[in-house]
């Protein structure tokens, strides 16, 4: 009975987002690529092996002439289209945290994930313990210099809702109706503020607050 149990209960898969600073980040073979591109916008994966991912990305740029140029972390496979200062590209992601995802089942790379100038945001879909594990290889990469956030799902969870003092909770139910954990992000800390007629501050306090402990909570 159990085994037919595990057979037919859906896979519990969550979000995690994860933001690399530049500075934690300048080590990496791709720190030099917001010198050349003013955003990376990944788009899809296509596939991965041992050698990287294949992806589809779009890149936004002053001029044209770094497509043809040589990146670390990247290697341009085929310019699928492009205007003046945009292209939709297919690529080989092959520097260390891309590798980290080829060694891992248990976790992909997924939209909206984007390298700019202010670093890697990074948008994150797996099992519980493939973003444990990812978590913390990324640790062994860059340090502390990384910060983690919990997608929708997780916060939806009456199991770490119910942890939460009840202000922290008031403002987190209304942060999560109000779609701030949806992709795209449905509002801002300022608007669910005017909507609870509270001060930012406030909001901001109570939401980190409440996503610290639930990250805390669950080993992420």
């Amino acid at each position: 009975m159990s085994e037919n149990k595990s057979i037919t209960e859906p896979l519990d898969l969550r979000y995690m987002q994860v933001g690399i600073s530049m500075q934690a980040g300048s080590m990496l073979p791709g720190a030099s690529l917001p010198s050349h591109f003013w955003n990376l916008e990944f788009i899809t994966m296509i596939g991965k092996n041992q050698d990287g991912m294949t992806c589809y990305v779009k890149f936004e740029f002053k001029d044209r002439e770094v497509l043809t140029l040589k990146h670390g972390g990247l290697e341009i496979i085929e310019v699928k289209s492009e205007t003046e200062s945009s292209a939709m590209v297919k690529v080989l992601l092959n520097g260390p945290i891309a590798l980290l995802f080829c060694e891992d089942n248990e976790v992909w790379w997924v939209s909206p994930t984007n390298l700019t100038p202010n670093g890697l945001s990074l948008t994150i879909r797996g099992t519980k313990k493939g973003l444990t594990r990812i978590r913390g290889r990324i640790s062994e990469l860059v340090g502390n210099g990384f910060s983690v956030k919990l997608g929708a799902e997780s916060m939806h969870s009456p199991e770490f809702r119910d942890m939460l003092p009840r202000k922290q909770r008031t403002v987190l139910d209304r942060a999560i109706a109000m779609g701030y954990y949806s992709r795209p992000r449905g509002c801002t800390q300022r608007d669910i503020a005017e909507a609870m007629d509270i001060k930012q501050a406030t909001v901001s306090e109570h939401l980190q607050s409440a996503e610290s402990r639930i990250i805390n909570s669950i080993g992420f």
